[in-house]
């Protein structure tokens, strides 16, 4: 039975420290494995999945009166963090003119941008200028531009990494209970991208492993089955598709007979298979 409780201690807005004690003997292996591993992965963030930038036909290309090329202008803009609200596509802009610096603030649009002071680029030329327009999606992981979908014409699809956690570490020392000193310690710390607080983080990584773990005795259940002398079978409740019921049994590989014999038997569909039963099944 868990039996431990949980101290925070913040390091700065977007670094907390988290320490767990006392564990069962074992336990702060298993959770710090389990938690750093899920909030690295698992956890949804917001990025930037492809880009427009006026002039520019390929991210090789340099622009006038810019000192960066594209490559260089699409690779800082990958550092911009976002919140969004809702689930779907949104669109951000960035429109300069003028020499200067150009920073995430100078972004505008249906995002809420979390790091503004990230350099973007610089327009050295009086008369330059720097068109912007980018997608931004909520995502897991780290996807490729190769893996993204085409979003929309003249858009360039780059690689995004979603997740709000930035680095996790920890770490397992002795912990004492009464004169029992085999008890684990769990010190665990978040750091996260500014998007949510590594409390928040820690949450969201616990019920996804919750959920997880729960969905093992959701789907499987333990019954006494008198005819085989009280022996325990394990029967699994999986839910099917509905559209699976909808096949015909050609689909199903079956030898040529088989599928002769139900036919004849007007059973056509899976429906139609578990409808008739398995007894009536081995008579045809």
């Amino acid at each position: 039975t868990p039996n431990f409780t949980t101290k925070k201690t913040t390091i700065t807005p977007q670094n907390e420290r988290f320490v767990f004690e006392p564990l069962a003997p074992s336990f702060g292996q298993t959770f710090g494995n389990a938690l750093r591993r899920t909030l690295l992965s698992s956890l949804k963030g917001s990025a930037i999945v492809a880009v427009k930038i006026d002039d520019v036909p390929h991210l090789f290309s340099s622009l006038k009166g810019v000192k960066e090329t594209a490559l260089e202008i699409v690779l800082n803009l990958k550092q911009i963090k976002f919140k969004v609200t809702g689930e779907g596509t949104f669109k951000v802009k960035l429109s300069k003119k003028g020499t200067g610096k150009v920073y995430a603030k100078d972004i505008e649009g249906e995002s809420e941008i979390v790091n503004k002071d990230v350099y973007i680029a610089e327009i050295t030329d009086p008369k330059g200028k720097l068109e912007i327009e980018a997608l931004v999606e909520d995502g897991l992981g780290y996807i490729l531009a190769d893996e993204q979908q085409t979003k929309e014409f003249g858009y360039i699809s780059v690689d995004s990494s979603f997740s709000p956690v930035k680095k996790v570490n920890f770490k397992i020392e002795d912990a004492r209970v009464g004169r029992k000193t085999n008890f684990d310690r769990l010190i665990l710390d978040i750091t996260t991208d500014g998007s949510i607080t590594p409390e928040i983080a820690l949450k969201q990584a616990s019920e996804v492993l919750s959920s997880q773990f729960g969905h093992i005795l959701a789907v499987s259940e333990v019954v006494k089955d008198v005819a085989a002398g009280g022996a325990l079978v394990s029967t699994a409740s999986v839910e099917i598709d509905k559209k699976f019921y909808d096949l015909i049994i050609d689909e199903l590989n079956l030898p040529s007979r088989v599928v002769n014999a139900l036919l004849r038997e007007n059973i056509e569909t899976v429906a139609d298979l578990i409808k008739i039963g398995e007894d009536k099944l081995v008579a045809f």
